[in-house]
């Protein structure tokens, strides 16, 4: 009740059943990415969204929010029904992160009655609209693939790399055609040893207008080793 979450509930509810109109054959996850890719970083002011960080005296207790604190941003209903590319994830993709989970086979078999087998998906390898990486060690490499359901277009990459850690996108830029998909691989360097999370951002742009906004979140990371 008091971070205002009983009521972003039914709006982002409502948002959802207005993409789903325009897009019937978007699956959950399809609907969530179209709201998240299109969500403003910024406050009705063109400030920052900033994040309350205590419940006494919360105008003077705020900084800047993280993805951690946001998630993707404010919602943009007018640029989720137009959200250009998507990340598709599928029932197959949970089941197979859920059963990449030490000990879960016999829970996931109680609860859906499949067995798991030895395709396993990490969390960070589930094809979200976000990247987040609990632990970094050196290096790290991930794949997203983005499906384009508005109009043949073409796009650069850009991106702003989390402190201590390098980034490469490949491609840096790739035209894609309506209705098809494109893998994007992301190439993740530890530069620095830290425990502290650190974020940065993905962007996807297109020359139709369109703009993909995809959170990156490293908590651990590792250079080398420290021995004691």
């Amino acid at each position: 009740m008091m971070s205002g979450t009983s009521m972003a509930a039914p709006h982002v509810a409502g948002l959802a059943a207005l993409i789903k109109k325009k897009f019937p054959s978007f699956s959950p996850a399809a609907v969530a990415s179209a709201l998240s890719t299109t969500a403003s970083l910024h406050d009705k002011n063109g400030g920052p969204i900033m994040a309350q960080r205590a419940y006494s005296n919360p105008d003077m207790n705020q900084s800047p929010a993280t993805p951690f604190d946001m998630g993707s941003g404010f919602v943009n209903a007018t640029a989720a029904l137009d959200p250009g590319l998507i990340f598709y994830s599928s029932y197959d993709d949970y089941i197979s992160f859920l059963c990449g989970i030490n000990g879960s086979a016999a829970v996931v078999l109680n609860y859906t009655g499949l067995s798991c087998t030895n395709s396993t998906l990490t969390g960070a390898d589930v094809n979200l609209p976000s990247i987040t990486i609990a632990k970094l060690n050196q290096t790290r490499m991930v794949n997203r693939t983005v499906t384009n359901v508005g109009v043949n277009e073409t796009f650069s990459v850009g991106w702003s790399a989390p402190y201590g850690v390098n980034v490469k996108v490949m491609p840096p830029h790739f035209f894609i055609a309506a209705g098809d998909k494109q893998v994007l691989t992301v190439f993740l360097n530890a530069t620095t040893n830290n425990s502290v999370a650190s974020y940065g951002r993905i962007g996807l742009f297109g020359d139709k207008g369109h703009i993909v906004n995809i959170p990156l979140s490293i908590v651990v990371k590792t250079y080398y080793n420290v021995s004691n």
